[in-house]
C-alpha cells in the first residue's frame, strides 16, 4: 500500500499520537509513506518542511528513528510496481481534481496500515492449503513469511455465491463502515478475492463465477481479483498426486485398478482435463480437500504440471496489493 501524507498535517493542530502511530504501524506492515507538499510532485521536488519542524521537536533518539523509518519506508516497493496500485492520500485539506487516489482521514488512514491483507476465498482452510502447496518454492516461501509476519490472512468466504453477497455488501460505504468500521475503497485496499472458475471450457467460467468478477468489476476492484484458470481446486492435483492418493486410500485392489485406470484416462485429455470434473468412484467426490490433508508431495510434480506460470501470475497481484 502507498500512502501519501500532506506535509500540512504536521504543523498547526497537533496529532503526534495519531502520526506516530501512523508511522508504526507502515513500518510493521512494510507499506510505503510519502510525504510532501503534493501528491502529485515528482521524487526530486518533494518538500516536507513542516515534517522536517515536526521532527525537530522530538528527543534525538526519537528523531533518529523516526528518520530512518521514512527513508526506509518513502522508496516506492517492488511489489507496488509489479502492478497498478491505489494510493491513500492523508490530506490537510480538499485536494485539486485530477489527484488519482483513495482520500482519508488521518484517523482512517492509521487503522488501515494495520490491517492484513485478507485473501477472501471460499474456504479459509482448505484454500490455504491449496495456495500453499501450488505456489512455486520462492512465492510459497513469501507466503508464508507475510502469514507469520501478520501481513497476510485468509478470510472465510463461504462458497463463490456467498463470496458475491459479501462483495455486493462492502461495496457500500454504509455497510462497509458498519461490518469493517472503514470505507468502502479501504475494504478493498485490503482485501483481495480469489475465486473458481467452476466451468467445462476455458473462455466460460460457470454463472456464480461469471457472477462474482461482474461485482468486482462494479467495484472498480479488476486488479484485487483472481479467478482460478482451472475448473477447481482438484483440476492442479498431478497426474501423480492423484496416484499416490488413489494407492494410499484404496485398499481394495479393483477400487484401485479402476480409480488408475480412470485417472489414466483423465490425464490423457491433455489441457482439456483442467475443465473435465476429476475421477471418482460412485457419487462421492473422491479427490475433494486433498491438498487440506497435509500430503508432501514433490515440487517437480506442479512444475511439470505447468501451475507455476498462474500462480506467479496470481502472488504478483497478491504483492501489488499488500
Amino acid at each position: 500500500m502507498i500512502i501519501w501524507v500532506h506535509d500540512a498535517l504536521f504543523s498547526k493542530e497537533r496529532h503526534d499520537l495519531a502520526l506516530l502511530t501512523l508511522f508504526r504501524n507502515v513500518a510493521d506492515r512494510r507499506h510505503t509513506l510519502l510525504i510532501a507538499t503534493h501528491p502529485n510532485a515528482p521524487r526530486h521536488r518533494r518538500t516536507a518542511p513542516c515534517f522536517e519542524q515536526w521532527l525537530e521537536a522530538f528527543p534525538a533518539s526519537l528523531q533518529s528513528e523516526l528518520g530512518l523509518i521514512r527513508e526506509y519506508l518513502k522508496g516506492i516497493s517492488s511489489n507496488a510496481s509489479v502492478r497498478d496500485t491505489t494510493r491513500l492520500l492523508v490530506a490537510a485539506r480538499k485536494l485539486p481534481d485530477g489527484v488519482k487516489g483513495c482520500e482519508v482521514s488521518l484517523a482512517e488512514a492509521v487503522r488501515a496500515a494495520a490491517q492484513p491483507l485478507y485473501l477472501l476465498v471460499e474456504d479459509q482452510i482448505n484454500d490455504a492449503a491449496f495456495l500453499r502447496q501450488v505456489m512455486s518454492p520462492r512465492w510459497r516461501r513469501k507466503l508464508k513469511q507475510w502469514e507469520e509476519n501478520g501481513q497476510l490472512r485468509y478470510e472465510n468466504g463461504g462458497g463463490i455465491n456467498s463470496m458475491k453477497r459479501i462483495v455486493d455488501f462492502h461495496a457500500q460505504d454504509n455497510n462497509a463502515r458498519l461490518a469493517f468500521g472503514l470505507p468502502a475503497n479501504l475494504w478493498w485496499l485490503t482485501h483481495f478475492v480469489i475465486y473458481d472458475h467452476d466451468g467445462d471450457v476455458v473462455d466460460r467460467p460457470s454463472d456464480s463465477s461469471r457472477k462474482v468478477e461482474k461485482s468486482c468489476k462494479k467495484a472498480y476492484a479488476q486488479n484485487r481479483c483472481h479467478r482460478l484458470e482451472r475448473r477447481t481446486q482438484e483440476n492442479y492435483l498431478p497426474k501423480e498426486a492423484m496416484q499416490a492418493i488413489a494407492k494410499d486410500r484404496l485398499t481394495d485392489a479393483k477400487d484401485r485398478e479402476k480409480m488408475l485406470n480412470l485417472i489414466e484416462q483423465h490425464c490423457e485429455q491433455n489441457q482439456d482435463c483442467h475443465f473435465v470434473k476429476v475421477p471418482q468412484l460412485g457419487k462421492e467426490a473422491f479427490f475433494k480437500n486433498e491438498f487440506a490433508k497435509g500430503a508432501s508431495w514433490p515440487e517437480k510434480w506442479f512444475e511439470d504440471d505447468d501451475a507455476w506460470p498462474e500462480m506467479t501470475m496470481l502472488a504478483e497481484k497478491i504483492a501489488a496489493a499488500m
